[in-house]
């Protein structure tokens, strides 16, 4: 059953993080349409989120699961994210790079 009305919000690193690939993407590999569809990927998957909060696992690293981190994998990059369930919000902490060590980035 779908967990519905959860707001979606980004924190501001999340927002660079975004900003950064899409920068990139479209500057320094001249990929315009590239950077395009993965915007528009990682964001269909996010909003997802608003009526499944709960649908991706915890982080398998327990100091930032014990935190509640939870991980969607979107491609090659991972968002993370905490689900608030008295306000019924979906916080994007980080959108990372899959290969990326985010154990000392969180």
């Amino acid at each position: 059953m779908a967990e519905h009305n959860y707001r979606v919000k980004f924190t501001p690193k999340a927002e660079e993080d975004l900003d950064e690939f899409y920068g990139y993407i479209l500057g320094t590999l001249s990929a315009a349409l590239a950077a395009d569809k993965l915007m528009d990927h990682i964001e269909a998957a996010i909003m997802r989120l608003k009526e499944y909060p709960f649908s991706c696992q915890y982080v398998l690293d327990e100091p930032l699961k014990a935190r509640g981190y939870r991980k969607l994998i979107v491609d090659n990059y991972l968002v993370f994210y905490l689900v608030e369930e008295l306000d019924k919000e979906v916080v994007i902490m980080r959108i990372l790079y899959g290969a990326t060590n985010y154990q000392d980035i969180l």
